[in-house]
């Protein structure tokens, strides 16, 4: 299938429904967002991704890594309060 037929589909669609056009490319954004912020692995988002190099893939996507990084640190405060609680 050639990628501009893909492209020309969203834009009828988006037309018929009175949406704003987007771009398939958001698709790819919008993947590998999701998996980094569940928590999977760059080296494991870049290749779902097709990318050879996780570094790319982490300079794109470093606000998603930030996200991920506070949360984490959420979580390991959370557990060190309960552990407190426990002592």
């Amino acid at each position: 299938m050639h990628p501009d037929n893909i492209t020309e589909w969203l834009e009828k669609s988006s037309k018929a429904e009175d949406l704003p056009h987007i771009h398939s490319h958001l698709f790819r954004h919008t993947a590998a967002s999701t998996m980094i912020a569940n928590g999977i692995d760059l080296v494991t988002t870049a290749a779902e991704l097709g990318c050879t190099d996780a570094t790319t893939t982490a300079e794109i996507y470093a606000h998603q890594i930030a996200k991920a990084r506070a949360a984490a640190v959420g979580i390991r405060a959370g557990v060190f309060a309960t552990i407190r609680k426990v002592e």
